[in-house]
């Protein structure tokens, strides 16, 4: 019997995100990748999630950016490390 393997990846927690994006006044996709030096169709596939077609987990410059334009946010407070079948 083969074993799967797992592996840890980042995804973002999707509603703590919208929530704090809205409070800040934040609601579009454009609005977000201006703030945080992304492309808006990038925000619009990450909020989508991998799961989704089209939709990707958040990269390095998203995560950066995000953590860059907000010194308010911790990491944990809007992506969280998941593990994932290889």
């Amino acid at each position: 019997m083969h074993e799967r393997t797992m592996r840890p990846v980042i995804s973002l927690r999707l509603k703590e995100w919208e929530r704090r994006m809205n409070a800040k006044d934040l609601a579009t996709d454009s609005a977000r990748a201006e703030r945080i030096g992304v492309s808006r169709t990038t925000v619009s596939r990450v909020q989508q999630g991998p799961s989704e077609p089209g939709g990707i987990r958040p990269g390095e410059n998203f995560i950066a950016g995000v953590l860059y334009a907000f010194p308010d946010l911790r990491f944990e407070d809007v992506f969280e490390i998941e593990q994932v079948s290889a």
